[in-house]
Parts: C-alpha cells; structure tokens; sequence
C-alpha cells in the first residue's frame, strides 16, 4: 500500500452527486488496485505478521541458546585438551625419569 489516503484521487470531486453504482464501482476498483482492502483481509495478515514474529522470536531464543551451549561445550573442551595435554607431558617426564634410573647404576 502505498503512503497516501484511499480517498486522495477522489479530492475535489463531488461524491454526492455520484450514483449508487458508480460508487460501488469505485469501491471495488478501489479494491482491485489494492488501495481498500477488505477487513478479513486485514485481519489475516496480522495474524500472519503476529505468527512470522513469534516464530522469529523463538528461533532468535533457540539460537540464543544453542550459542550459549557452544561456548560452554568449548569451554569444556579446551579444558579437557589442556588436562590431556598436562597429563601427557607428566607422563613423558616420568618415562624420562624411570629411564635415567635405569641407567645409574
């Protein structure tokens, strides 16, 4: 729809002087072209708009929060790799020092 009046391109014409049938013409010309819609029509397309937003919101929530269960699973895994990592490294320095053992005498 665009931004003016429905009545805009009847300004200065005198409707009083018009027939019952030229104006249910012009209402359903206006109709047609899209400048009167019927409220029924209306009515759907908020409730489609209010459907669309609802939907919108849930899946920013659910985004949201799969996001948040990202960060904190990598939060977990890095713990996990730097606790592997450690444990390795210990492990590598005991092998080392059993050696060194072994070796004196």
């Amino acid at each position: 729809m665009s931004g003016g009046s429905v009545l805009d391109p009847l300004v200065g014409l005198p409707i009083g002087q018009f027939s019952a049938g030229a104006l249910v013409a012009l209402v359903v010309l206006l109709i047609l072209v899209g400048r009167l819609v019927p409220r029924q029509s209306l009515l759907d397309m908020r409730e489609d708009r209010d459907k669309w937003r609802q939907t919108a919101e849930d899946w920013q929530k659910t985004a949201t929060q799969l996001g948040m269960s990202m960060e904190k699973l990598l939060t977990a895994a890095e713990l996990t790799n730097h606790a592997l990592t450690e444990i390795q490294e210990l492990a590598q320095r005991r092998i080392a020092h059993l050696e060194l053992e072994a070796e004196q005498p």
